[in-house]
């Protein structure tokens, strides 16, 4: 593992650090968004191409220092084709893409052979009537200040409100069925969310409270209270 103890703000580039090849490797980040994880990648010493499907958030990258364009991977030939990957990283970007299977294809298409699918997601079609109540519960800021989608005093039920958030998004099970019908699956694990999903919403989250709430998701995931609405998927071209 990275860093020593695995914390909430490392233990992504932990399990990624199991699955990378040794540096430099060349890595397409897809659906980068604001360029966060590709930037990380890079002071790694690996060589990034990352790709999204927004101006905007290309354009933060850029200022960020990291080499984004824009690029819609469910487009045939978009990114180009002609250059090979040995690492395809999708971090909570897959469940946006319609439709998955062309997202795959496309990932499939651009990694070398034998490269490597690293599928960091949110399974949000896993999670339960607990979830969906810790989950606004747990949104809620020590200050009674509720950042946008958060808050279990407003709109129906915790679960309703719920699944009429994610609705739209493809669910786990989709992702896992499309990345097996495509890739040999090497390892496949249940990992915490919510607190992830949570602490994206503040603009200057006190880490020390989303750290709390990490370890208190981890603790009822354990005894079995909570479900594991993250999904991690290492995956390799067949």
């Amino acid at each position: 593992m990275l860093g020593g103890m695995e914390t909430i703000d490392n233990h992504q580039l932990a399990w990624l650090g199991a699955f990378l090849p040794r540096r430099p490797a060349r890595v397409l980040d897809a659906g980068c968004g604001r360029g966060e994880l590709a930037a990380a990648l890079m002071r790694l010493g690996h060589l990034v191409t990352a790709v999204d499907v927004s101006p905007e958030a290309v354009a933060a990258a850029r200022a960020a220092g990291v080499p984004a364009r824009v690029a819609d991977m469910t487009a045939p030939a978009d990114p180009p084709g002609a250059a090979r990957f040995d690492v395809v990283v999708m971090s909570l970007s897959l469940h946006h893409m319609r439709p998955v299977e062309a997202a795959l294809d496309r990932a499939r298409d651009l990694l070398a052979p034998g490269g490597v699918l690293l599928l960091d997601e949110f399974a949000w079609d896993r999670a339960d009537r607990a979830a969906a109540a810790w989950f606004y519960d747990a949104g809620s800021s020590p200050d009674g200040a509720e950042p946008a989608g958060t808050g279990a005093g407003a709109g129906p039920e915790p679960y309703a409100r719920w699944r009429e958030a994610h609705g739209d998004h493809a669910t786990g099970e989709a992702m896992v069925n499309a990345v097996a019908d495509r890739f040999e699956i090497t390892d496949m694990r249940p990992e915490p969310y919510l607190t992830r999903y949570i602490g994206g919403k503040f603009q200057n989250p006190d880490m020390r409270l989303v750290e709390r709430l990490w370890q208190a998701e981890r603790a009822g995931i354990a005894a079995g209270t909570l479900p594991a609405t993250g999904l991690r998927i290492a995956a390799r071209r067949m």
